[in-house]
């Protein structure tokens, strides 16, 4: 049995969809029908009911009076009983009168004979009324009535009832005739289908039975004529593919006869098809390509350019580039035209590739040759002029147009001596031939120290060549003229020649000038019995002028000193520099030593007047040193180095003078250099020792830190002090490396001794020159980092005032940096030099130390005690502490502690010491006693 599908019910057709709307219709409509006819009927039992109780109402109750008025009660209960039995829908009778109450009931009440949902749905209940009569004596009786509604109920059923068979009857024969006619319809569409699917399969020749109704007739008919239409038409088609497969096959034989590559190309850029030259050409078979997108017009392979790349040669639009092959690129020319379809639509493209790769490697070896010539006569220097047998211009490069100031269009055709115009300073040439007649030698011609007339009246220096042109074992066809520009070389010549001989920055004499001027002037001296005076001049603080300002600034500076000395000299060839801020000027004939230093003087007094220097004021001095020949009778390079000896000394004796260099004085030179080494060896080999100079508080004699001062441990002379050494090394780097290894030493010291539990403050004497270097501040930090333990506060770095004054600015930007870190510094010898309360306010010291030679006198010299006096109100005034040095007796010690001092440190409180016995000398330090 096949399962019911609504699906595939209503899929059927028109018929099928309409069946369940007339189903719908039919339910409803009858709904409807019976809805009114069931209240019809109610309504008409309801209203016989009203009828039946009205009669009874209206008879009975009169009768029963009558007889209540002669009749016994027995006959009133028969009366009763007969009239229930005349009435059948009367199921009580009761009657009442003055309060006695006769009733007749039937005991069996007989039930309806309908359906039980009908009688639900009815709802019908019984009648009750009640009838009032007047007796003659004035009292009242009361008939009540019970009136069932059991044959009403039957009535109404009855009605109903027959209506509904009737209905049932109807609505049945319509679903019949539907269902027979969607039957119908289903054996129709069936037949179709089926002749359908055996037309799709390929049966032309299905045909429906023209039967059945007449719809069915006229659907068979329809499909049999369409069928036979599409019959025909078929073998129309097949014919016709037929006729086309043929030309089709006739085209591809005709195109792979072709040998030229052809292909196809659809409008949306798939290939269609390619010939057999085309699979050849590209090695590819049309199986791999047919039905693939092409990248361009003409080949689909990727990386088409990325093959060996060729010369830009000329070419037409239509030809390109192709890539067969893994390495191969060939040059084609490609042809291509439109073709539409049958409606006229774009179809596509058809293309064709001739092999043009031959005939482009031929251009191509031409076009080198020719670019090869041109780029070889445009990439030279030199100009090249050609000529033809009468000398007019052929050919000119681009260097020939730069020198000539003629361009191309304006030299072609021009007689050779129309554009190369020669100076009539220039040199002859060989043979004395003109210009105009270089086109007719027969031999080539070379001509130098030539001056070559440009267009704008320009001169150039050139050299030129000229040699005729010939053809094989043939006359000459003209001349070719080479000629170059030597104008720079020349230049560069006498530029080398002067930078060689001259500073490049102020355009003095460099050392080799000076070295050749030097060995002329002492001959001249030596020759004329006369003095030579060799003055070498160095600027004083030179450096911090350059860290300062800048390079731009010193390179400034250098060129104003230059303009000085070349002005304070009557030769300008006298005056040199030998490199950084070193200077010599050559003194000659000048009558005795008196006169050169007189002159000597007045250049260091020239140069030390201030420089104007954009919107900055300079101040620079220089030391000089003076080596006087014959007086020192010694070589030319040794009068230098006398001279440079005698200048250092000039810059230890405190700079801005001079010093006359003397033999005995050399020897002191080469004694401190040997001294030096010395020192450096020692700071090597770790010879140095530090001793601590307690500093203590002078009433209560509490120790509050220490003065590291350096002893050297001599291996033979056992410990020397400082004043035997640190003199030499004052002015040098050593003194420098000395400075840091005393940092080092004390920070290591101070760690050691807080982790005992002393709080010191440790203090470093660091000399100008290592106060001074650029990175002071940066090395104590780093310095300072290697030692973690040690707190920065409790360093204490002791600067002379001296020192100070040499660059306060820059002084004060250190110390600022310093004590950024932690450090405190002390202004120690103060007093001792050029001392302001201006310097003292911009120096930013925690503490001022006084001099020993103020506290020596302190007890007998009344100037010396106002002096300490001042100093420590003057501390006091800009809350500075002040502590006193070389603190020799307690008579001392109070008169300090009188004028306001409390702190102090000599030899009457502790000589230097030791590390390791610092801590048993504090320990048992009692102080000078009770000092007021």
């Amino acid at each position: 049995m096949r399962e019911f599908s609504l699906r595939t019910w209503l899929s059927q057709g028109t018929y099928p969809r309409l069946f369940l709307p007339i189903l719908l219709i039919i339910v409803v409509v009858s709904a409807v029908r019976y809805h009114l006819l069931f209240r019809a009927e109610l309504q008409e039992a309801y209203e016989h009911r009203q009828a039946q109780i009205a009669l009874i109402g209206h008879y009975l109750p009169a009768t029963l009076l009558q007889a209540s008025m002669y009749s016994t009660q027995a006959e009133m209960q028969r009366a009763l009983d007969t009239a229930l039995q005349f009435h059948p829908e009367l199921q009580d009778l009761a009657w009442s009168v003055n309060g006695h109450t006769l009733q007749a009931s039937k005991h069996r009440p007989r039930q309806a004979d309908v359906p039980e949902w009908f009688e639900a749905l009815a709802a019908l209940q019984p009648l009750r009324h009640d009838f009032h009569a007047d007796l003659p004596d004035g009292s009242r009786a009361t008939l009540l009535a019970v009136l069932s509604g059991t044959s009403s109920l039957e009535q109404a059923w009855r009605t109903v009832g027959a209506q509904l068979r009737i209905s049932a009857l109807n609505i049945g024969t319509i679903l019949l005739l539907l269902t027979l006619l969607l039957r119908a319809n289903a054996r129709m569409l069936g037949r179709l289908n089926q002749a359908t699917e055996d037309f799709r399969t390929g049966a032309l020749n299905t045909r429906m039975v023209e039967k059945g109704t007449l719809e069915m007739r006229a659907v068979a008919q329809a499909f049999n004529a369409m069928a036979s239409q599409i019959q025909t038409l078929v073998g129309s088609l097949q014919t016709t593919r037929s006729e086309h497969s043929e030309q089709r096959h006739f085209t591809h034989q005709f195109i792979n006869a072709l040998p030229l590559p052809v292909f196809v190309r659809g409008h949306d850029g798939t290939c269609l098809g390619v010939n057999k030259a085309w699979e050849d050409f590209f090695r590819i078979s049309a199986s791999a390509v047919v039905g693939a997108p092409l990248r361009s017009d003409f080949v689909a392979l990727p990386h088409e350019r990325g093959a060996r790349k060729r010369r830009a040669l000329p070419r037409q639009e239509n030809e390109i580039l192709v890539k067969v092959g893994e390495h191969e690129v060939r040059e084609m020319a490609y042809f291509k035209a439109p073709f539409t379809l049958t409606d006229g639509s774009q179809g596509g493209t058809i293309g064709a590739l001739v092999d043009i790769t031959e005939r482009k490697l031929a251009q191509e070896a031409l076009l080198a040759e020719k670019e090869r010539a041109v780029i070889t006569l445009s990439s030279i220097a030199d100009g090249v002029i050609t000529t033809d047998a009468q000398g007019r211009i052929e050919t000119l490069n681009e260097a020939a147009q730069f020198l000539t100031g003629y361009t191309a269009p304006q030299a072609l055709g021009q007689p050779l001596a129309a554009v190369f115009q020669r100076d009539p300073a220039s040199q002859p040439l060989p043979q004395d031939l003109q210009v105009a007649q270089l086109h007719q030698v027969n031999a080539p011609v070379h001509a130098l120290h030539q001056l070559l007339l440009h267009r704008s009246g320009e001169r150039y220096a050139i050299e030129f060549t000229a040699a005729p042109i010939r053809q094989a074992q043939g006359p000459a066809m003209g001349c070719v003229l080479v000629f170059r520009d030597v104008t720079e070389t020349r230049e560069l010549q006498q530029k080398i020649s002067w930078q060689a001989r001259h500073d490049a920055l102020t355009g003095l004499n460099n050392r080799a000038a000076l070295a050749e001027r030097l060995t002329h002037a002492v001959f001249q001296a030596r020759e004329a019995q006369q003095l030579l005076g060799i003055c070498l001049l160095d600027l004083d603080h030179f450096q911090a002028i350059n860290d300062r300002h800048g390079d731009g600034v010193g390179d400034r500076l250098l060129k104003e000193v230059a303009q000085r000395l070349q002005g304070g000299v009557s030769d300008l060839g006298d005056a040199a520099r030998l490199g950084g801020d070193e200077f010599v000027v050559l003194l000659r004939g000048l009558p005795d030593v008196e006169h050169i230093e007189a002159e000597v003087q007045a250049l260091l007094q020239r140069l030390a007047q201030p420089y104007a220097i954009d919107d900055l004021l300079v101040h620079c001095t220089a030391s000089a040193g003076v080596a006087v020949f014959p007086l020192d009778n010694a070589s030319p390079d040794t009068l230098l180095r006398h001279a440079d000896q005698a200048m250092v000394h000039a810059k230890q004796a405190g700079r801005s003078g001079l010093h006359l260099f003397d033999a005995q004085q050399d020897q002191e030179v080469q004694t401190n250099y040997t001294r030096l080494a010395r020192l450096g060896q020692a700071l090597q080999q770790d010879e140095f020792r530090l001793h601590y100079q307690p500093k203590v508080h002078l009433r209560t004699g509490a120790v509050v830190g220490v003065e590291a001062l350096l002893r050297w441990q001599h291996p033979e002379q056992g410990l020397l002090g400082p004043g035997t050494f640190l003199p030499l090394m004052e002015h040098t780097d050593l003194i420098v490396d000395t400075g840091e290894w005393v940092l080092h030493q004390a920070l290591a010291q101070l760690q050691t001794w807080v982790r005992q539990g002393q709080r010191w403050v440790v203090s470093v004497n660091i000399a100008a020159r290592h106060f001074h270097r650029k990175d002071f501040v940066d090395r104590l930090r780093a310095v300072l980092a290697q030692y973690p333990g040690a707190p920065a506060h409790l360093l204490e770095l002791e600067i002379l005032e001296s020192a100070v004054l040499q660059d306060i600015q820059h002084m004060r930007e250190v110390m600022q940096g310093c004590q950024a870190l932690g450090v405190c510094f002390a202004l120690d010898d103060f007093g001792t030099g050029f001392s302001s309360l201006s310097y003292l306010k911009r120096l930013p010291a925690e503490t001022i130390k006084i001099d020993r030679m103020f506290v020596d006198g302190i007890l007998d010299d009344p100037e010396d005690s106002t002096l300490v006096s001042a100093i420590v109100a003057l501390a006091k005034a800009f809350e500075r502490s002040v502590i006193a040095e070389g603190v020799e007796t307690p008579a001392q010690a109070s008169k300090l502690l009188a004028l306001g001092c409390e702190l102090g440190q000599g030899y009457g409180i502790a000589k230097p010491m030791p590390a390791q016995a610092m801590a048993g000398w504090a320990a048992t330090y009692a102080g000078f006693g009770a000092l007021a």
